[in-house]
């Protein structure tokens, strides 16, 4: 895979030695992902994989697409992350081509040792298939990869903001007819899109609706600095937030006496320059104030990282212990939207490794025994 063997530490500056002892142990820990929008993960291997089975062979014109998408210009922002989509969107827009997409990232996902992984996608209407087909077509193939690569996959469906409302609203409706066929795949929704695009307020009523029918909600929340949207989003409530880049220490304050944990996207926030510097990132601040926060990759194709380089550079830039990136992982476990059996599985999935480890420090023992005492919730 090609993503995995690349440096972790491309998009630092300055950043030239590459500890292969610490990213070994990375690689090698079971992992729980749970910010990864599908279309979005497809790494540029699997972007050719894809166009080969869609158009049949690659083109001179499709390589050199291929690789813009991975090209990000000095200076980029969050409008022309988004305008790389429609690249993907046009390699997904049937359903050999959705298939074979869906299967590629949970391939990819388990090649990195993730054994947990949470997909977003927003059912997309074409003239191929309605967005009915689009979530069946989706759901299938999770059902098939999950067996294939022995790991947990779910699915949020994704309300898109910059989208009409009407939208929205079936895709709501459209996840709880799908939770009832598929109760143990479809557990909550996603709210994203461009945030300089669409009204929350609006979309409030389809997001009290899912909720209503047992739906977690997980929503893109202060990726910009919109300080009226950010305190309407946390009156409105959510079970986790997507980025939290521009909250406050008093937001900080609420999301840990909710138990409301961060999604912390680091290569994805530098690159769509929502954030200056991997030094600057907001994991720092949210570490230190105790805030619950997660890894994730967010868009791990577009943004040419892993899971594993995502912890990687947490370590290089924060300072943080083998020790700590496992804490990590127990943190994802606990606010994943999985059943409380599939936690605990997830946990006797972590400590094994931790017991298989080589060097065994005290922290790694005060680890190993918050585990085994860890109740289900």
């Amino acid at each position: 895979m090609r993503s995995a063997k690349r440096s972790p530490l491309s998009n630092v500056p300055g950043s030239v030695q590459i500890d292969e002892k610490i990213l070994a142990f990375l690689r090698e820990l079971p992992k729980v992902e749970l910010h990864a929008h599908l279309n979005g993960c497809l790494n540029i291997n699997s972007i050719r994989e894809l166009a080969a089975t869609v158009y049949g062979k690659e083109t001179d014109e499709f390589l050199m697409l291929s690789k813009r998408f991975l090209t990000f210009k000095k200076g980029a922002n969050l409008d022309d992350c988004f305008e790389k989509f429609s690249f993907v969107h046009d390699l997904t827009a049937s359903k050999v081509g959705l298939q074979r997409a869906t299967e590629l990232v949970i391939r990819d996902f388990a090649k990195d040792n993730v054994i947990y992984l949470e997909l977003r996608t927003t059912p997309k209407s074409n003239a191929n298939m309605s967005r009915r087909d689009y979530l069946q077509t989706v759901l299938e193939c999770i059902s098939r990869a999950r067996s294939r690569y022995s790991m947990k996959v779910k699915l949020l469906p994704s309300i898109n903001r910059g989208e009409p409302v009407s939208v929205s609203e079936e895709t709501v409706a459209l996840s709880v007819d799908f939770c009832k066929l598929y109760p143990d795949i479809i557990v909550g929704i996603d709210f994203s899109g461009n945030p300089n695009k669409g009204n929350f307020e609006e979309f409030m009523p389809a997001l009290t609706l899912a909720r209503k029918h047992g739906l977690m909600l997980a929503i893109h929340c202060a990726e910009i600095p919109n300080r009226s949207e950010i305190k309407q989003m946390l009156m409105f409530g959510m079970s986790r937030c997507g980025h939290g880049t521009y909250l406050t220490s008093a937001d900080y304050a609420y999301m840990k006496q909710h138990n409301i944990a961060v999604e912390c996207c680091l290569t994805s926030n530098i690159k769509s320059g929502t954030v200056e510097s991997l030094q600057y990132h907001h994991i720092k601040r949210l570490i230190e104030a105790e805030v619950p926060r997660v890894l994730c990759t967010d868009d791990s194709g577009v943004f040419d990282t892993t899971l594993s380089n995502e912890f990687y550079l947490a370590t290089e830039a924060f300072g943080l212990t083998q020790t700590q990136c496992i804490d990590l992982t127990m943190e994802a476990i606990d606010h994943a939207f999985a059943s409380c059996e599939e936690k605990q599985n997830l946990k006797i999935q972590l400590d094994a490794f931790i017991s298989q480890m080589t060097v065994k420090d005290n922290r790694v023992h005060k680890t190993k025994r918050y585990i085994e005492k860890k109740t289900c919730e």
